[in-house]
């Protein structure tokens, strides 16, 4: 009897050294890169673009709740050219703020329309200690476009929908929470948030990092809830509605593997898709301007990362410090104007 209490024992031991070493350990040390990752702020970047580099731009600022944190948002219109036609709602990448679109904002609303800019949770002008996540994306877009189908303002207008990069895939995702914008441009972004958090892993860490993935997908759960598992794919299948998927094959940023233009599973048939080859990730900015920062960047040493910066904002300025600003924020018409009709297109009922 005593040998077995024993035995019994020593099992009970070995099954939480065991439960320790395979479950306790890694959530800890997993949880603490997602802080060194996701509780930082993203203030804005060098060089960043202003409503006073605009000078027909007018702009009047308002706020929007997002749980906890107070949301900054801007709306622009072009004081000679402003028709009232539509709301376009502009959703800036991770490590930005609006400000860093802003020359994407000039030109809708020098298209005639009244251009909403904000700045998500931790970012620019918003509060926050922190983005929190990947999903906070579409949890912002949510509060944002909610505020909009209710303003008695803009709520009356039809609105329409860009997002780039991070929020490439939030304005995708968001559609999960059952918004029905007249149309939506999701550029460069990612389907699921864990694909790009892989590559990102992966990238950092070299293959162990992908050992880091169950405990992220745990933590997200636990922050997010099932909103954690919103993809931009399932998304776009519940709104049904037009839908523009704009991606460069060659984007360093998010790869076209883990875009949600290359993405599988897509059953609206509304959708539409831009595929380039060698626009990188911007795809905003003209192939020759992209070309120049390629090269203004090509062997010069990256700067070393501030004290309290966030990782994301840290990869943004490193990668344009040596470019001019006009470089930079250069705007590729041919490319804006091909966003610009597919949304003149919505607009008349015609997609």
């Amino acid at each position: 009897m005593k040998k077995m209490k024993g035995l019994m024992q020593a099992g009970i031991v070995i099954v939480y050294i065991l439960l320790v070493w395979t479950i306790v350990i890694p959530l800890i040390a997993t949880w603490f890169l997602y802080r060194y990752l996701f509780n930082k702020r993203c203030d804005k970047t060098e060089g960043v673009l202003t409503a006073a580099d605009y000078p027909n731009l007018e702009c009047s600022a308002f706020k929007v709740k997002s749980g906890k944190e107070d949301l900054a948002c801007f709306e622009y219109r072009d004081r000679e050219k402003c028709e009232n036609k539509a709301v376009v709602l502009v959703s800036h990448g991770i490590g930005c703020s609006h400000g860093n679109y802003l020359n994407r904002i000039n030109y809708f609303a020098e298209q005639g329309y009244i251009v909403l800019g904000f700045d998500m949770t931790g970012c620019g002008d918003s509060t926050g200690s922190g983005i929190k996540g990947l999903p906070q994306a579409h949890v912002d877009l949510d509060k944002v476009l909610t505020y909009i189908e209710n303003s008695p303002e803009y709520g009356k207008l039809p609105l329409l929908v860009y997002g780039h990069s991070w929020s490439g895939f939030g304005v995708a995702a968001v559609l999960n929470y059952g918004h029905k914008p007249v149309a939506v441009v999701s550029a460069s972004g990612f389907n699921k948030e864990r694909s790009i958090i892989r590559f990102q892993a992966v990238r950092m860490a070299g293959k162990i990092g992908v050992l880091s993935m169950p405990w992220f997908a745990v933590i997200e759960r636990l922050i997010y809830g099932k909103r954690a598992a919103y993809t931009a794919v399932s998304g776009i299948n519940a709104y049904g509605g037009p839908v523009l998927l704009a991606h460069s094959k060659d984007d360093p940023t998010v790869p076209y593997d883990c875009s949600v233009t290359a993405a599988e599973g897509i059953e609206n048939k509304n959708v539409k898709k831009l595929l380039y080859e060698d626009r990188g990730h911007t795809l905003s900015r003209s192939v020759e301007a992209e070309n120049t920062v390629k090269k203004d960047v090509a062997g010069k040493p990256k700067r070393k990362m501030r004290k309290d910066e966030s990782y994301f904002k840290y990869e943004v300025d490193v990668h344009y410090h040596y470019s001019a600003r006009e470089v930079v924020f250069d705007t590729d018409l041919a490319f804006m104007d091909k966003v610009g009709d597919f949304y003149k297109s919505a607009l008349k009922g015609e997609l």
